[in-house]
């Protein structure tokens, strides 16, 4: 099942039935997703799709829930990947001409219970959209969404970074980060960052700008292939649990990420 939202010269598509990724986000006609050739099961490859209960690689497919260690499926080894929702079909709540809201279960994967709702509210330069997660059991959570960028859209030049400040992670041989932070290293970069001063973007020149606004402070970073980028909000780094930054959620407690990615077009 696919939902089509629309407001003036902004849609955005849906597919519930893979994740709710995003698959279509068209700005003045621009097509800004595309779908990435890289060794990752089919929902992850495309659009924009939701990370959680963990966002990004988890180490060895290793996670620690109320005292126990817990083996997870392993799609990009040696690791877990993206969490448990990218693949599995997703109800709605609520929809209208812009606005939807959805949601899933943490499935039989994932060693604890509680669901996902993602909200999306669509307006004329921004697109609003708001995960919660409701913990049924106490849990480690990291979140965050998972964008395809294209590199280069229909019509302009190729896109480039807009970063203030912010300070990057090392990243260990399994591509994992580590500490201590850095300033920023020369990319490319499938990497971790945190403590930008401004809101990061990316600028399609004589086309498109877009920044996102963040509840959270955490972005992960990738620009290692010629076709596409990818933009990452999330609540923690990828292998947060084993690096001590997840958020410890209670049994009856949730986590919220919000973003506005918001937009402008240039002559």
């Amino acid at each position: 099942m696919t939902v089509h939202l629309r407001s003036d010269d902004a849609e955005l598509t849906v597919d519930l039935s893979v994740g709710a990724r995003w698959t279509s986000w068209r700005v003045a006609g621009l097509e800004l997703l595309t779908a990435a050739d890289v060794t990752l099961p089919p929902g992850m490859r495309a659009g924009n799709f939701v990370m959680a209960p963990y966002a990004g690689r988890l180490g060895g497919g290793r996670v620690v829930v109320a005292g126990a260690e817990h083996q997870l499926p392993r799609p990009a080894p040696p690791h877990a990947i993206h969490g448990t929702v990218t693949e599995r079909p997703w109800e709605v709540l609520d929809a209208g001409p812009d606005r939807l809201r959805c949601a899933v279960d943490l499935g039989t994967d994932w060693p604890a219970r509680g669901r996902v709702e993602q909200r999306l509210q669509l307006a004329d330069d921004s697109l609003t959209s708001e995960l919660t997660l409701h913990a049924d059991d106490a849990m480690p959570v990291t979140m965050g969404w998972h964008p395809w960028f294209a590199r280069r859209l229909a019509r302009g030049g190729d896109a480039h970074w807009l970063l203030s400040g912010g300070r990057q992670y090392g990243r260990s041989a399994e591509w994992l980060p580590t500490h201590p932070l850095t300033p920023l290293r020369p990319g490319p970069w499938d990497d971790c960052f945190r403590g930008f001063t401004a809101p990061p973007g990316l600028r399609w020149p004589g086309a498109l700008e877009l920044r996102v606004e963040s509840s959270a402070d955490h972005w992960v970073l990738f620009d290692e292939r010629a076709g596409e980028l990818c933009l990452e909000p999330q609540t923690g780094p990828p292998d947060a649990p084993a690096l001590g930054e997840a958020t410890e959620v209670p049994a009856g407690g949730s986590l919220q990420l919000r973003c506005t990615w918001r937009w402008r077009q240039l002559s």
